[in-house]
């Protein structure tokens, strides 16, 4: 833990300038077993026919698994991963800026310690956000759903599969042609919409599978792209924070994502088969964010107004007063308040993804050999925060024309901002005060190579014993540049004015400011980029974790008259180095650790369709890398606030326990009940420290810089229920799951850990038949903890959600299907609290309903 102190040393001095396992070949259902115990083949198709699957898998895997599979080649449940993975029992997700799912919580579990996986493997991706941590936590926006061939969620571990997933591991598999029928062609055609626009995104896929008539070759390629539209329209409330500012903001991203999928085999032998497959994953996320903001103090070369403590004009107070840093009331006018301006930032963000792998499968008599050897990389990024400043008269003192603010603060679901006699929609009335660049540029890559043996063996009831080796080498970087600028000055926002922004009633309470000029993000990045004259490498932000994993492991598979299962034992050793950039050069900071993870894992028939699943292990998931890089993140100059890393922190590790029963009354029914707990022994979780210095122009600043901390364990203990059921042609899928979850900080506090929703609840009925399918989706998760997108470095208390989805197919013929899904369709508005303070409402998001239109043809 050494390593603290000298980042304090390392900010103080220069932030002022910082302006692989065998699970690839193991499926939820255990083919092998499967095929073993002749299970019946179901061909999927359709709903019914997916969810039997799913059924199948997760009765005869030997963990504690739920499993998703595609309806039909194409067509997964949802448009998004994440969407279909929150309808699987104890899963919670994340929604990113758009209201899209890109995050998975699995039990309760902080996202970022679940395992996403890509045939068993890692899969490198970025972030384009700078103010998000960096974390390990796949972005789901990444993946096209049309790629993937089915889902599995390990709840419970294998020795066999990767270690990281204290919450669980979340495996995506792909298509591979000598599975698959010769001249298999899928081809589809879409469009989008979001209630809050007016523009569509449009989309295409196309997939092909041949195999020569021997069966001995095949290729497989899949290529898509799809423009998706979002909409984010929000209250801001950060009247209680030192910089005291709130504003009503638009988010609009018209992204585009395309994928390509290339896989091909040769059954070299009747024994031998050799496997490439080829990745390439790019999301263009450009986004341009605004916000109307109200500024009360805030820390430009306006902040000189000295009244009311600092904080500027004259107030008129009509409630109670924030229990902040300030101190201001929360309800009612201000008169010549500091400033009123609008705060554009625009993002060129791109991510980039790319998995190549070969992978060779060789059966011999009474032992098999998977050897595989890959590398998986992104490269992401803001791709430049292109930010303009537009206020009303300012120059280089505070406003003092009389405008007035009238605000309420305190309100529960909506925040009252208004303006009476200043018309926001003018763009004559916004003078540019001023404009920069700052690009944040991230990498991550992963070699590995794994070499896994199971051999068949007769000890009693242990049937087969696997082990293997793998190998990785994982290196993150992050770094800033920020623009030089000459002549970046325009009168006002009027010369890249396009229209005004509306859709805020949602989230502005009546009489609020309702609409103003919008700013044409593109053509305003365009004149900044014309002004660049260099670029300035921010060396405190440059940062670089370097690791070298090495895991082997031993299981048992065994099975008797009644029951089955695994034991096994995986170790796995960590080395690595965070560095960064000093005073002096770079600095390098060690750290390293090692994990003997046991895992047990029994499935006992108590009857035919009555099944008794026991488990326990032990789990661990390594640091972000924002909590490793011992450089500064996250810098953010107006509210003086940063981040830094600690390469000498000590992974999340658990103990884990599971026991449930399963009745499978039908072939396509069950009812299941589920306790589970995980005794948490480390975890890292975050504080925050005052540090001063001076800065280049002889000012002293306190910055707030939010450091990782040990905690000192907790625990999390839940039920699981789950109910599934067809009806003829109808069927119903209900899921709930109850998890109370606790720890301990480094200062001994109980605090509640991020993620944790006590209660959540899925409900799903279809109706299917030759002619159509129909589906409606409804899903609801309590309160819980999660990092904020305010600048102040805290996480935000969520409020309960709930969504409704629905879906129709109409089979036109034999191979066209017409799909119509709305996703979001109650229009949920999505709030967010401050954890402290006086605990008024932070945000109130709309990102409105999303609706798609979807031609598919399948041959």
């Amino acid at each position: 833990m050494s390593s603290i102190k000298f980042q304090k040393h390392v900010l103080a001095s220069s932030i002022a300038v910082a302006l692989i396992g065998s699970v690839s070949s193991v499926s939820a259902a255990e083919e092998a077993q499967a095929a073993e115990k002749k299970i019946e083949v179901i061909e999927v198709t359709g709903i019914r026919g997916s969810l039997k699957k799913n059924l199948n898998a997760k009765r005869f895997a030997n963990a504690v698994v739920e499993s998703i599979s595609a309806e039909d080649i194409g067509k997964f449940p949802d448009k998004n991963i994440a969407e279909s993975l929150q309808r699987v029992s104890g899963v919670t997700i994340n929604r990113g800026f758009t209201g899209e799912g890109n995050e998975v919580s699995i039990r309760g579990i902080d996202p970022q310690l679940t395992q996403v996986q890509l045939n068993g493997n890692f899969v490198a991706s970025t972030g384009w956000f700078s103010q998000s941590a960096n974390n390990r936590a796949f972005n789901m926006d990444l993946m096209p759903s049309e790629l993937v061939a089915g889902v599995d969620v390990y709840k419970s571990p294998q020795a066999n599969i990767d270690e990281g997933g204290v919450g669980g591991t979340v495996i995506m598999r792909t298509r591979k042609p000598l599975d698959m029928d010769a001249n298999t062609l899928f081809a589809s055609v879409e469009m989008n919409s979001n209630s809050l626009a007016d523009d569509e995104g449009t989309g295409v896929t196309g997939m092909y599978s041949w195999k020569d008539e021997s069966e001995t070759f095949g290729v497989l390629v899949t290529a898509s792209t799809l423009e998706t539209i979002g909409r984010a329209r929000k209250a801001e409330n950060y009247w209680e924070e030192g910089w005291s500012a709130s504003g009503v903001a638009a988010f609009d991203q018209d992204r585009t994502r395309d994928a390509i999928d290339v896989t091909a085999q040769f059954a070299a032998t009747d024994d031998l088969v050799l496997t490439a497959h080829v990745l390439s994953l790019e999301l263009d996320a450009a986004n341009t964010n605004q916000n109307m903001l109200a500024y009360n103090g805030c820390c430009g070369p306006w902040n000189s107004n000295a009244d009311n403590g600092g904080f500027g004009g004259t107030y008129t107070s009509t409630g109670r007063l924030a229990e902040g840093a300030n101190g201001l009331p929360l309800t009612g006018s201000v008169t010549n308040i500091n400033g009123l301006a609008q705060d554009t930032n625009t993002r060129r963000a791109n991510i980039e993804t790319t998995v190549a792998e070969l992978s060779a499968d060789y059966e011999g008599d009474g032992y098999s050999i998977h050897a595989k050897i890959g590398t998986t990389e992104s490269d992401g990024g803001n791709g430049g925060n292109y930010n303009g400043l537009w206020g009303n008269g300012w120059t280089t003192g505070p406003v003092d024309d009389g405008i007035v603010v009238e605000f309420d603060m305190d309100l529960n679901d909506t925040m009252y901002l208004a303006t009476p006699g200043f018309d926001t929609t003018d763009p004559t009335s916004f003078a540019h005060l001023g404009s920069s660049i700052a690009r944040t540029e991230l990498s991550d890559e992963e070699s590995y190579a794994q070499v896994d043996l199971t051999f068949d063996v007769d000890l009693g009831a242990i049937s087969s014993i696997e082990t293997g080796l793998k190998i990785r080498s994982h290196e993150f970087t992050q770094n800033q540049l920020n623009a030089t600028l000459e002549d970046a000055i325009v009168t006002d926002i009027s010369e890249f004015a396009d229209g005004n922004v509306n859709d805020f009633g949602e989230v502005m309470a009546s009489g609020s400011i309702s609409s103003y000029v919008k700013l044409n993000g593109s053509k305003y990045a365009n004149f900044l980029d014309s002004k660049v004259t260099g670029w300035v490498q921010q060396d405190p932000t440059w940062g670089e974790v370097e690791e070298d994993i090495i895991s082997t492991y031993v299981q048992g598979n065994f099975e008797g008259d009644g029951f089955r299962g695994n034991v096994g034992l995986r170790y796995t050793e960590t080395e690595l180095t965070g560095k960064a950039i000093g005073p002096n050069g770079v600095i390098s900071v060690p750290g390293d650790y090692s994990d003997w993870l046991p895992s047990m894992n029994i499935s006992i028939d108590l009857a035919d369709d009555l099944i008794l699943r026991m488990s326990a292990a032990r789990v661990m998931s390594r640091p972000g890398y924002s909590q490793l890089t011992p450089s500064v993140s996250n810098v953010n100059p107006t509210s003086y606030t940063a981040n830094m890393g600690n390469p000498d922190m000590d992974p999340f590790r658990a103990t884990q326990t599971d026991i449930g029963l399963e009745w499978y009354f039908n072939e396509e029914s069950l009812a299941s009940v589920a306790y589970f707990t995980k005794d948490i022994k480390s975890f890292v979780t975050s504080k925050q420290e005052t540090i001063s210095f001076e800065d280049e122009n002889g000012v002293v600043r306190d910055w707030r810089v939010t450091v990782p901390a040990q905690g000192r364990g907790g625990n999390v203990d839940g039920v699981e229920f789950q109910y599934q059921q067809t009806f003829g042609n109808f069927g119903t899928i209900f899921n709930y799951t109850y998890t109370d979850a606790k720890a301990e900080n480094d200062a001994g506090d109980i605090i509640q850990l991020p993620g944790n929703s006590r209660n959540s609840y899925n409900l799903t009925g279809y109706y299917e038949n030759d002619m159509f399918a129909a589906r409606v989706a409804y899903t609801y998760r309590s309160d819980f903890l999660a990092p904020g997108t305010a600048i102040a470095n805290q996480l935000d208390t969520n409020d309960e959600q709930a969504f409704l989805d629905a879906n129709f197919t109409w089979h036109a013929t034999k191979n066209i299907d017409i799909t119509i899904e709305g996703i979001n369709l109650g229009g949920e508005v999505v709030y967010a609290r401050h954890s402290g303070g006086a605990q008024t409402l932070r945000t109130a998001v709309d990102n409105g309903s999303r609706y798609f239109l979807k031609a598919t043809y399948r041959m």
